[in-house]
């Protein structure tokens, strides 16, 4: 087996263990997994078929290898560019692709010319490369995590690099008399290089693919995905870091506990997808009116909490409210249900745990609904006593 060869054998090795990673993550659905995925296994099977010539290279056989690594890279960038949330392929590169499949075609069957072809690949390659490392790079920012993010980038100038490289010689220092996948010593160099910026590359991919799924978990357990404001246990901790706040800094803080009126029949009359609306309308509603220092999240069903730091419960009182006010005044579409809310509120003591400051505001919450719905009540100091 020649040099060329192994260099083969260990690429696809490296497209394999890619796939078979990417192919594990499938059933996530990240946007341009599947694009990467079929890449993968394309190289697979170019490498595969000129590994299995053993230097013998028909036309039939380059075209079929040329072709597919054509088609891999194209599908590398589209998966790039979906990933990234923008158009998949332009209109000038469809244009291009075509351009370049019929000269690959041309210097393969009809007019064999090894270094015309291999300009035209390495253009090619070279113009995916880039294309995908500065899609990625536009994107890099979005994310916390980027070690995916630069290593795409890596993988992708090294390869912008070495086919750019590659393009010069074919043009410039091409040996009419050298093949392309003849051992030498330029051409091992050559190809060792690109196979390194491919593996790079690829371990970017399937890096990037990891970190999106983190990032989905780390949504789901911090935002409610009905309404997307923030789930029950992201908001306990907020309210408790703005407690902790409070109490150090000698303080006020609020916190007021809401709850839809009169949810259920809301369900049955209108049935569950008005009321998975008026979930949505109500927090869309309160957001609007909330500052931005306010913590506002669902508790669970139609219960939910904000936390009004520096804020007194009178204070507090007052903008809940104007938010029932705003509400209550609102127009509704026809056939779609009216809602009102009631709420409890009180302020943070000094020794109050954050238990303690919600059982009261969740105190006075019932008693609100006890006097009559589609009101807010202060806590008191007997609230618990009196709920």
């Amino acid at each position: 087996m020649s040099s060329t060869d192994v260099l083969l054998v260990v690429a696809m090795v490296s497209c394999i263990a890619s796939a078979g990673v990417l192919g594990s993550l499938a059933r996530h659905r990240i946007a341009g997994l599947g694009q990467w995925l079929a890449a993968h296994c394309i190289l697979f099977v170019a490498f595969g078929v000129l590994v299995s010539r053993r230097g013998s290279y028909p036309p039939s056989i380059v075209l079929v290898a040329c072709v597919c690594v054509l088609t891999a890279a194209a599908l590398i960038l589209q998966g790039c560019r979906r990933f990234a949330g923008r158009p998949a392929i332009l209109r000038y590169e469809y244009l291009g692709l075509a351009v370049s499949f019929g000269a690959v075609f041309y210097w393969a069957v009809f007019a064999p010319d090894e270094n015309a072809r291999a300009g035209v690949m390495s253009a090619v390659l070279g113009y995916t490369r880039m294309a995908a490392g500065w899609t990625i790079w536009n994107t890099r920012a979005l994310r916390r995590r980027q070690y995916g993010h630069w290593l795409v980038i890596l993988g992708a100038a090294a390869g912008t690099a070495v086919h750019a490289s590659r393009v010069v010689q074919c043009i410039v220092f091409a040996s009419p008399t050298t093949r392309v996948l003849e051992p030498t010593a330029s051409n091992i160099a050559f190809i060792a290089a690109g196979i390194l910026s491919l593996l790079l590359l690829s371990i970017g991919l399937v890096m990037l693919v990891n970190d999106s799924l983190v990032d989905q978990a780390q949504r789901l357990a911090t935002v409610d995905e009905l309404t997307g404001l923030l789930a029950r246990r992201e908001l306990l901790l907020r309210g408790g870091a703005l407690l902790e706040d409070a109490r150090s800094s000698h303080s006020l803080l609020s916190v007021a506990i809401i709850d839809l009126d009169d949810f259920k029949v809301i369900n049955d009359r209108y049935g569950h997808p008005a009321g998975d609306r008026v979930l949505q309308n109500f927090a869309i509603e309160v957001s609007r009116q909330l500052r931005r220092t306010d913590v506002f999240g669902r508790l669970g069903g139609e219960e939910f909490a904000i936390f009004l730091p520096q804020t007194g419960k009178e204070q507090a009182a007052g903008l809940i409210e104007s938010v029932l006010l705003s509400a209550t005044a609102s127009k509704t579409e026809e056939g779609q249900p009216r809602w009102t809310f009631s709420a409890g509120i009180d302020t943070c003591r000094f020794d109050d745990t954050l238990t303690d400051l919600i059982t009261r505001a969740d105190a006075a919450l019932y008693r609100a609904k006890r006097k009559g719905k589609g009101r807010v009540e202060l806590a008191s100091p007997d609230s618990l006593a009196t709920a």
